[in-house]
């Protein structure tokens, strides 16, 4: 089967302490106290704001070297410019990004629900063609429109995943179209205030998904992640997809304690 990463969009959840994080960790230890769990996060900040050196250094030193991040691109790119005259935002984000390489997962492209064939290939195209190599990009599409024959052959000409993902913007179809696969679950914001325990069963449209990353090629990369969003617990929904693909489930109260110390759950 393909070789899947499994962890969360974003760390910076409050409402996981005393579920996830132990009841009284600082924010400052959150990547750091994640990471004895889980090996991959989507830096989901990175889309509200182009994170700066001291920050994206801050997560490289935070983390195991066997530890992986992917980032999301900024929206000031994807949907306050959509693609035009980015020269600067593209060096900037770059500038940053670029410490976490030794580490660093494929970049995402979230676009926005209206950004449509018709009006949005010229600029996207003209995009691609300046990202600096050395990086893998997926791209969200989130209007039907995409969903193309051309489109896919383009994706595949210039090496970039059309991400999969399970949104309430659109159905997408299960295309590889280079040599990984990028899946994302999304939520729709219509949960009721998050309280660090899963409020929606989600449980089909997980194993939708595993059913076909199961088809994917032996050890192809394959990266998974759930917003908090989607059914209202990110690492439960991890644990969700580990017991569907027949894997164990992470004890993360076990996973925080250091090694020959207590955790702060055992005093809680």
């Amino acid at each position: 089967m393909a070789r899947a990463q499994v962890g969360c969009v974003g760390w910076s959840y409050p409402e996981w302490a005393g579920t996830f994080y132990p009841p009284r960790a600082e924010a400052s230890d959150y990547l750091s106290l994640y990471a004895r769990a889980f090996d991959i996060v989507e830096i989901d900040s990175s889309f509200y704001a182009i994170p700066s050196q001291d920050m994206t250094r801050s997560w490289l030193e935070s983390t195991g070297d066997a530890f992986r991040l992917t980032a999301k691109f900024p929206r000031l790119i994807t949907h306050e410019k959509q693609f035009v005259n980015v020269e600067d935002p593209i060096r900037w984000f770059f500038g940053s990004i670029s410490i976490l390489k030794p580490k660093l997962g494929p970049l995402v492209m979230q676009l926005p629900p209206r950004f449509s064939i018709g009006s949005g290939r010229p600029a996207l195209e003209a995009f691609i063609d300046q990202l600096p190599s050395g990086y893998r990009y997926a791209i969200e599409f989130r209007h039907r429109s995409w969903f193309t024959p051309e489109t896919y052959a383009w994706l595949t000409d210039r090496g970039i995943a059309l991400c999969w993902s399970e949104n309430d913007y659109v159905e997408v179809p299960p295309v590889v179209t280079t040599d990984f696969v990028y899946l994302r679950f999304i939520g729709d914001r219509t949960l009721p205030k998050l309280t660090g325990e899963i409020q929606k069963d989600r449980t089909a449209e997980i194993r939708k998904w595993h059913a076909e990353v199961a088809k994917l090629p032996d050890g192809m990369p394959v990266y998974v992640f759930f917003n908090n969003h989607f059914a209202g617990f990110g690492p439960a929904c991890v644990n969700l997809y580990h017991e569907i693909a027949g894997e164990e489930r992470i004890d993360w109260a076990l996973k925080m304690k250091e090694e020959g110390q207590k955790s702060l759950f055992d005093f809680a």
